[in-house]
């Protein structure tokens, strides 16, 4: 039987619709499975690889262990002995002529030969040996034990006042450097200077493998490994907490350390702040190509992009990093058999990584930044210490899939950093992408010169920067401090007594005020600045001395800065303040008392204790009188005298 025409236009219709609910469902679950899968690859991403496990006591020198070892430090001298130096004379003296460079070729090929000629007769005939081995020992070196490996460097200490807090930094140096990069930039560190309270206290070792530094005896010694010797070296030394500066290799060792041990690191300045190997660096970097202000500032996106010019760069001058990474002995060979290979490689590095215009030049522009005495400074170092094959074979380790596997670039640290970007470093990260791992990533100094061996090419620079960034890191601590130091004081909206707050006193110590129970109070906010001062210090003295056993009187001073900065010294020069005026009664840190974050004993007191226009305190030295139960009872102005208080404190004895 036929279907009617009108049944069976329904039925057609129904057809097409079916479909589009079928495709509609198939869009639905694919689009669901996509957005599960999606959410898994961004968690996975997004989720920080747990915290690597290492043996912080690893043996890396020689079996059998020595189990009586030295483990004291010891003062060492470098020497370049007779030996050395008659044997490097002997071979450059008898190098074969070279291969003469192409015309025009500058540095594009490698070191030109032409220049290299004139670089090795100044070795020879002119670089003074004693006179740069008095030079390089003109610090303090040292060699201790640690891990089985003989570890050299260099301390240097500075002769200051009382004034100044001295603070450990860790110079940590990179290849093919060494601890000779820093030497001009030493005195910079260990001289005060104006506006800066603290003053360093330089420990720079050598990297093991490198210069003076023993190399391990087996393979593993990568950059985690060498981050844990030099935490131990710091620790030996007496350093629990400390600061770090690096740069190339430097950057990563002490990226690391700030990883690991993120309670003792203090502070990190890296002269090189980049993210090797973290995949979302790598994939915005990449999107950065299409669209630059997603990933870096304007101004800045020429360090960045065209992605391809740089990436050209980054291949051009990363063949040394295949060679290191895969067979680091074999050409090891050759430059440890001939110090005009040695040169040539190391020197080139100090051309093009300064500058990549520079290797347009024939001399390779190396004469522009350094001199040739302190280039040589470094290569003798390698030279007399057969180190080059050992600091080589880093790259190897650092290549490995063990160490790949680590990826100590995707664990977050919580440790403040600080970077200085010099224009032409070899590679360039905005501060967007540095803090996906560096979570207190503070500030970034942009300088529009200078290149890869800044401690040597901008010593200037890089010390002010160095000083700038330790000085915030110290407020930034000073900061969290205080903030924690609030979270645990109790609520000064429901406290009964001044007992139930602590406070640091000027030594730093934590104090509970219940030390204080039966005693009357004298509660007062100072300032070494104010015109109040004299009077102020000289009556809270007297007060103190004839009441302090008679009637156990006792004063509490918090020194304060919130008007018209009127006391802007750092704890040290308020410490130096009180003592020069023979101060008697109890002086604390300095806080705030007004404000967000004014102390919760201050918010206490001006709770209990109102003012005639409002809580707030309105100048330095107001007084607070506290009676023998912990009770605030009495508030005077700054305009009242110390000893006019003689009156109101005779109700409480």
């Amino acid at each position: 039987m036929s279907q009617p025409a009108e049944d069976k236009s329904i039925n057609d219709k129904k057809k097409p619709d079916s479909a589009c609910n079928t495709v509609n469902v198939v869009v639905f679950l694919t689009a669901v499975v996509v957005g599960i899968f999606s959410y898994y690859v961004y968690n996975t991403i997004r989720t920080p690889p747990k915290v690597p496990q290492f043996d912080i006591d690893q043996w890396w020198g020689p079996y059998p262990i020595n189990l009586k070892r030295d483990l004291s430090i010891r003062p060492f001298k470098i020497e370049f002995t007779d030996v050395i130096v008659n044997d490097l004379k002997e071979r450059l003296l008898h190098r074969r002529e070279f291969i003469p460079p192409l015309d025009d070729a500058g540095f594009t090929y490698g070191f030109n030969s032409h220049f290299l000629n004139e670089v090795l007769n100044y070795w020879q005939n002119k670089y003074n040996f004693k006179d740069r081995e008095q030079f390089l020992n003109k610090y303090n070196h040292f060699k201790t034990n640690i891990q089985g490996l003989d570890i050299h460097f260099v301390h240097v200490k500075p002769k200051v006042t009382e004034e100044y807090e001295v603070v450990p930094l860790l110079l940590l140096h990179g290849w093919p450097g060494s601890f000779r990069e820093f030497y001009e930039m030493i005195p910079k560190l260990v001289t005060p200077r104006p506006g800066y309270k603290f003053i360093f206290e330089l420990i720079i070792p050598s990297l093991p493998g490198y210069g003076y530094s023993q190399a391990p005896s087996r393979r593993g010694l990568g950059p985690a490994e060498i981050a844990i010797i030099m935490r131990n070296l710091m620790h030996r030394i007496g350093h629990k907490h400390y600061y770090i500066q690096g740069g190339d290799i430097g950057h990563n060792v002490g990226s690391i350390i700030a990883t690991l041990f993120q309670d003792e690191v203090l502070g990190f300045h890296t002269n090189m702040p980049i993210l090797l190997f973290h995949p979302i660096a790598t994939v915005y970097t990449l999107l950065g190509s299409f669209w630059p202000r997603l990933v870096v500032e304007a101004e800045l996106k020429n360090r960045m992009y065209p992605i391809g010019q740089h990436f050209q760069r980054q291949l051009e001058e990363s063949g040394y990093l295949h060679i290191q990474g895969t067979k680091p002995d074999t050409i090891g060979a050759a430059l440890t058999d001939s110090p005009t290979g040695l040169a040539a490689y190391i020197l080139e590095k100090f051309s093009t990584w300064t500058n990549n215009e520079y290797k347009k030049a024939a001399d390779g522009k190396l004469l522009m930044k350094y001199s040739l005495t302190h280039l040589l400074d470094n290569v003798m170092i390698y030279w007399a210490t057969n180190s080059i094959t050992t600091s080589m074979r880093l790259y190897a380790e650092f290549c490995s899939k063990r160490n790949m596997a680590l990826k100590l670039d995707e664990i977050p640290t919580n440790v403040p950093t600080w970077g200085i970007k010099f224009k032409h470093e070899l590679m360039f990260h905005p501060d967007s992408l540095l803090r996906l791992k560096y979570k207190k990533y503070l500030h970034s100094t942009i300088v529009e010169d200078g290149g890869h061996f800044a401690a040597l090419e901008m010593p200037d620079i890089l010390a002010d920067d160095i000083y700038k960034a330790v000085d915030t890191f110290i407020e930034y601590h000073n900061i969290q401090n205080a903030k924690q130091e609030l979270q645990l004081q109790p609520n000064y909206e429901k406290a009964k007594t001044v007992y139930e707050f602590t406070a640091k006193n000027i030594d730093g110590k934590e104090v509970k005020l219940e030390k204080y129970k039966g005693h009357v109070l004298v509660i007062v906010n100072v300032a070494s600045q104010c015109g109040l001062t004299d009077v102020n210090y000289e009556q809270l003295n007297q007060l103190y001395e004839k009441y302090a056993i008679t009637k156990g009187l006792r004063i509490l001073a918090f020194p304060c800065n919130q008007f018209n900065s009127q006391e802007p010294g750092t704890h040290r020069e308020i410490f130096s303040f009180v003592k020069k005026r023979d101060v008697k009664f109890d002086v604390f840190e300095k806080i705030d008392v007004n404000g967000d974050n004014a102390h919760p004993l201050w918010q206490f007191l001006k709770r209990t204790q109102s003012g005639i226009f409002g809580d707030f305190i309105k100048w330095n030295f107001s007084k607070f009188i506290v009676d023998k139960n912990g009770v605030p009872v009495e508030r005077l102005g700054p305009n009242v005298n110390p000893v006019d208080l003689e009156p109101l404190l005779a109700k409480y004895w």
